[in-house]
């Protein structure tokens, strides 16, 4: 089953992602997918990894990008107790 997507066409001022306003429009296009991503991430709407393949970034990368706006981590009590949990299973006794 091939994923649906919805293609967005937006004019924006580029002063709203660089601060250098000659920037390309490719960067512009790259900050504000990530921009885009980092609202749906601090929602909820997707997982960490979701909203890194959205910005067209690694994970890592996303995650720099989220700490750089002081964008909060989505990581509750539960997904400590699953990764206390994997770790466990993986230690060696």
């Amino acid at each position: 089953m091939r994923e649906q997507t919805v293609r967005i066409e937006v004019d924006l001022p580029k002063e709203l992602f660089s601060r250098n306003r000659k920037a390309p429009p490719t960067l512009v296009k790259e900050e504000a997918l990530k921009r885009l991503a980092a609202t749906f991430y601090a929602d909820g709407s997707l997982s960490l990894g979701k909203a890194a393949e959205l910005a067209k970034v690694s994970k890592q990368d996303f995650l720099d990008f989220l700490a750089a706006h002081n964008i909060p981590l989505n990581y509750d009590v539960d997904d400590r107790e699953e990764d206390l949990l994997v770790a466990r299973e993986l230690s060696p006794e």
